[in-house]
């Protein structure tokens, strides 16, 4: 045991990455999102607040002049801010008075409406440096940590610095016992050793979510951690034991909850891959049918396409065919393009029609090489070439439990196409492409 600490007593909560070596001072990089006055603006007010929020307070006095007030205060006036930004940064720049005193649940709260505001804008560098802000400025407090990592996973894909946030919130979160923070930290790390191919460490870390998740009454957590070693366990090849996650991680979402779409897909995906075709048909259309962001509709469309063309159903699969080529022309550069193309062949192949499949494919091998996605371009080159063995399963009665965990998704997905309710990235486990 290190010396000075006492039996029991939680380890201190790691520190998170800031920055690389590359970066400059702090804040820098939001000058790469805004070369304007305005971006002047908000990195020198995100420098100053780490500076004074790593400074100990008998110390911030001799920070600034005493003219970095009006100073500040002459940009503010000077810049086009927009209407929303302006007040928060006026209450920023409190810590410029003399004496360097200002409330820190207002800072926070100031701090965190920029990075949210950044965030909306599609400004993520931006947005990371005022919540990396805030969780200096109260350094304790594990929720923000983990709104760190999370922006860090979800916009920057800069997985390294997110599990270095991770851990921190899971260090305060312990110290606290802040079972909800503790169970969702976890859960992002599993997402990321999972990714890492760490799939031992991962379902530990999904375990971990799961129990404590439970322990703070967090249903729609407990839901979601459900939903990861369903994921993982489809990842693993453990087919009987993901339907068992499968229906414990819907009957652990609260009715709402915008990952139960995307549970729903994921349950078809499984049975396609299985050859379950048909059985998997309904339940995609069902998905079709409630609000989705486009890249998430363009993963389920050109899925439905797949589970059409091995179902037999040449009506739907052009429908879908047609859908899913709209979107991708309009939408080239979308992250799953790729994989739906893949998905087109699929389809394509199963109804024999060749012309269809060379052209999904070829474009699909074309785009992968160009993105250096490997396994896909791999998956394109056997379908044009006829190498591929296309999974159909023998028809057999479905088993009593499948139709009932089928029954109900896509009962309570039409209930869902009636709320408002959209289902974008970010919440729960990811869409993979």
């Amino acid at each position: 045991m290190p010396k000075g600490r006492r039996p029991g007593r939680p380890s201190p909560a790691p520190p998170a990455l800031l920055r690389s070596n590359l970066e400059g001072y702090d804040g820098a990089t939001i000058l790469d999102e805004l070369r304007s006055p305005v971006g002047v603006v908000l990195w020198q007010t995100v420098h100053d607040l780490i500076l004074w929020a790593s400074t100990p307070q008998e110390r911030r006095g001799a920070l600034w002049s005493l003219h970095a007030l009006a100073k500040r205060d002459r940009q503010l006036r000077e810049a086009d801010l927009d209407d929303q930004l302006r007040p928060w940064l006026v209450v920023l720049a409190r810590i410029l008075r003399e004496g360097r005193v200002a409330p820190v649940e207002e800072l926070v709260g100031a701090a965190r409406k920029v990075s949210e505001w950044a965030d909306g804008q599609g400004l993520p560098k931006t947005a990371i440096w005022y919540a990396q802000a805030a969780a200096l400025i109260a350094p304790t407090v594990a929720e923000y940590a983990f709104d760190v990592g999370t922006l860090y996973q979800f916009r920057a894909s800069d997985y390294t610095r997110a599990v270095t946030w991770y851990a921190r919130a899971i260090g305060l979160a312990k110290r606290r016992t802040d079972s909800a923070t503790y169970a969702r930290a976890h859960r992002r790390m599993g997402q990321i050793l999972m990714q890492r191919g760490a799939f031992e460490v991962a379902e530990r870390a999904f375990r971990r979510a799961y129990r404590y998740s439970r322990r703070s009454g967090v249903r729609s957590v407990a839901g979601e951690a459900l939903h990861d070693l369903f994921t993982l366990a489809v990842e693993t090849g453990r087919t009987q034991e993901a339907e068992e996650l499968a229906r414990r991680a819907f009957t652990a979402y609260p009715p709402a909850h915008p990952r139960l779409v995307m549970l729903a897909h994921d349950v078809a995906v499984l049975w396609m891959l299985q050859g379950h075709h048909a059985r998997a048909l309904p339940i995609l259309q069902s998905v079709l049918g409630t609000e989705l962001d486009l890249g998430v509709r363009l993963m389920v469309v050109s899925g439905l396409a797949r589970a059409a063309g091995g179902a037999g159903d040449r009506d739907v699969f052009l429908s879908a065919w047609v859908e899913t080529w709209g979107i991708i022309d309009a939408n080239p550069h979308m992250e799953c393009v790729t994989s739906s193309l893949v998905r087109l062949a699929y389809g394509s192949a199963s109804l024999g029609d060749r012309e269809r499949v060379e052209l999904a494919a070829g474009y699909g091998l074309e785009l992968a090489l160009k993105r250096v996605q490997t396994p896909i371009a791999d998956e394109a080159r056997a379908l044009l070439e006829g190498a591929t063995q296309l999974v159909s399963a023998p028809e057999e009665p479905t088993p009593a439990a499948v139709e009932q965990l089928a029954e109900q998704f896509t009962t309570r997905l039409r209930r869902r196409a009636l709320s408002a309710a959209r289902v974008g990235p970010g919440e729960g486990p990811p869409l993979r492409c």
